[in-house]
């Protein structure tokens, strides 16, 4: 697993997050349902295009123009595409924890399923013109923001 930076891990503070894309409807959807069902709050966010979310791009070797790659880092551990989901719906409790049978998949085949839909995202669910603004309710789960 890529180490990122010390500068990173104390802007991060040792907390779970997800970087999704700012400008996707269904990234933010995302967003959206952490936010309503982590009810003990385990994930923060960080924005792909954030500084912090390009910097974290950047460390991983990933292209900062393209942010087709969900990431989760829970308990240090980086998770991406589907491995990422599993890993979120296992990090946000029952009943969602249930989801997280989906790990047992082959990793080529959860790869392949994840990219169909990543590279087509926009096309399927939309792209906003900016990037989503937390609302002061939840600005303190958005780190770099």
């Amino acid at each position: 697993m890529m180490q990122l930076s010390p500068e990173i891990l104390q802007k991060i503070d040792n907390r779970d997050f997800i970087i999704f894309d700012g400008v996707c409807v269904l990234c933010n959807g995302w967003v959206k349902f952490v936010l309503r069902f982590d009810r003990r709050e385990n994930f923060h966010f960080v924005i792909a295009q954030s500084d912090l979310g390009e910097d974290i791009y950047a460390q991983l070797g990933l292209k900062s123009d393209d942010y087709d790659t969900f990431i989760i880092v829970k308990n240090g551990e980086m998770f991406t595409k589907l491995d990422g989901v599993f890993a979120l719906m296992s990090g946000i409790g029952w009943p969602w924890k249930i989801l997280s049978i989906g790990k047992i998949l082959p990793k080529q085949l959860k790869d392949w399923m994840y990219d169909r839909v990543a590279k087509n995202r926009y096309a399927l669910f939309g792209k906003r013109d900016t990037c989503m603004m937390p609302s002061p309710e939840v600005k303190a789960r958005f780190i770099g923001v």
